[in-house]
């Protein structure tokens, strides 16, 4: 019964005697579950399993959200399924099973780039063909490759389609020109929504979250939506999944000596590895299968962003990435387009392509040529002749940080009135060390080095505030310090 549904549905199966949730292959959706006592409670929304109670905010859990990383912060809410993954709950039983699972792509041996690449797009247009009859569809349109190689399939079959995309007037974040060249290209209608900087406006007016949104874009990303809803537009695609896909989540020489792609690009693709910024050193331990060049320390230095104001965690693990579930997407689902009816839709996550991507070598993941390290060349190939040319070549050459490091220079008394507060939680809950806090707002250098993660914990700090005063009729609601008893009889 399950395997004949959209993959991209998630639900739940109710009986008198047991409950069955299941997942679907594409789903972004999770239905948590929890028991208490010999009560079993479901939902997609986490606050409606709290019974009144705040959960214990696991510190280390709550200190990688505040440093932007999609984790998932509420604890014994699970287990979480997998995409295709059921778990049917008895009064005294538990059960998971797979019933779907993504079967790489049968292809031919050494099945060079370009063929990669034909194939890409061909499922991709096959999967846009839906949207053809649709009505009105948007697409959400940044600078990159992913969209607009997503909006060039949907133009294929005619469908009345509008662009919207963040702008901004920092000229150092600024995409637009890339998006203007493609909807100019396309024939297609453009709608730029400015990303919010004002000091009252910046973080989103009604911040009804089930989960904390670590992200700088929620209130941008909240005028976006109303803008989206009052055009009456229903059904929005984005671009989303490319990077996971068809981006590198690990790269070494390894990855091209063992790669099954054809000898004349593995020659080629090594070539291009001597010229690259890595140090010879680091390219030789890259050789280990173990071993990944965007995460071995050096690579951590370079891109870790700052959380000086943040207690130190020096044991935890470096960051990982959980491809099946995106607390962040799962947020915006909830919060922000559908209670405006808006379904946001991802054609590059479909099945065909994940099964593509499921047999994609990772030396197709990124390619390094004439001193650049190009990611998804796979989708930049497909739409070699489909978009403009500085629009496939775009990488790399926006600081698309700076909008929000300029906000934090301008209003340190904003993020002070947020997570200096005198009951600020996380400074509660020991994730936030004051002292170090106001080293940081005090300092311009500082500030632009923390700005992401100062926002991201301001996030945070909004969320429990707001959980808190949801429950704060029920007085064993509140947030306790690390080490607090904790009554639960």
């Amino acid at each position: 019964m399950l395997g004949s549904l959209p993959p991209e549905l998630s639900g739940c199966v109710a009986t008198p005697q047991r409950i069955l949730i299941f997942r679907g292959l594409c789903s972004p959706d999770q239905i948590f579950h929890r028991r208490s006592g010999g009560h079993l409670s479901w939902s997609t929304d986490p606050r409606d399993l709290l019974h009144g109670r705040l959960p214990d905010f696991d510190g280390e859990t709550l200190w990688r959200s505040c440093r932007g990383e999609d984790v998932f912060v509420y604890p014994d809410l699970g287990p979480l399924l997998h995409p295709g993954q059921f778990i049917v709950l008895g009064p005294r039983s538990t059960r998971t099973a797979t019933y779907d699972r993504v079967t790489p792509l049968d292809l031919p041996r050494r099945t060079p780039l370009r063929e990669y690449a034909r194939l890409t797009y061909d499922l991709l247009r096959e999967e846009t063909r839906r949207w053809a009859d649709a009505g009105r569809v948007g697409i959400l349109l940044s600078g990159g490759v992913d969209s607009a190689t997503v909006l060039a399939a949907l133009t294929e079959h005619g469908a009345d389609v509008t662009a919207y995309h963040m702008g901004t007037d920092d000229p150092a974040a600024d995409e637009s020109g890339y998006a203007r060249q493609v909807c100019r290209h396309l024939d297609v209608p453009l709608v730029t929504v400015a990303r919010v900087t004002d000091d009252e406006d910046y973080f989103a007016t009604a911040r009804d979250l089930p989960h904390p949104f670590n992200h700088v874009w929620l209130r941008t990303l909240e005028r976006l939506a109303d803008r989206i809803a009052a055009d009456g537009v229903r059904v929005v695609v984005s671009g989303l999944e490319g990077d996971m896909l068809f981006g590198p989540l690990r790269y070494g020489l390894h990855d091209i000596l063992a790669a099954d792609v054809p000898a004349h690009e593995k020659a080629w693709m090594l070539r291009g590895l001597l010229g690259t910024r890595w140090e010879l050193s680091r390219l030789l331990r890259s050789a280990r299968p173990s071993y990944s060049l965007y995460a071995d320390p050096e690579a951590i230095a370079e891109t870790e962003l700052g959380s000086d104001f943040l207690v130190p965690h020096p044991d935890a693990a470096p960051e990982s990435y959980d491809l099946d579930f995106a607390p962040q997407e799962h947020t915006l689902n909830l919060a922000l387009w559908r209670p405006r009816g808006i379904h946001l839709a991802k054609p590059l996550g479909a099945r065909p392509l994940r099964r593509l991507a499921a047999r994609l070598p990772d030396a197709y993941r990124l390619i390094p040529h004439a001193g650049r390290t190009i990611d998804k060349p796979v989708l930049r190939l497909a739409a070699a002749h489909r978009l403009p040319p500085d629009v496939r070549r775009h990488y790399g050459r926006t600081w698309l940080g700076a909008p929000d490091e300029t906000w934090c220079l301008r209003h340190p008394d904003a993020l002070a009135r947020v997570l200096a507060a005198p009951d600020a939680r996380l400074t509660a809950l020991g994730v936030v060390d004051p002292r170090r806090l106001a080293e940081v707002l005090a300092d311009p250098r500082a500030l632009r080095r923390n700005a992401e993660n100062l926002i991201c914990s301001a996030m945070v700090e909004l969320f429990l505030r707001d959980l808190e005063s949801n429950l704060e009729s029920k007085p064993e609601a509140r947030l306790r310090p690390n080490g607090t008893a904790d009554d639960r009889r």
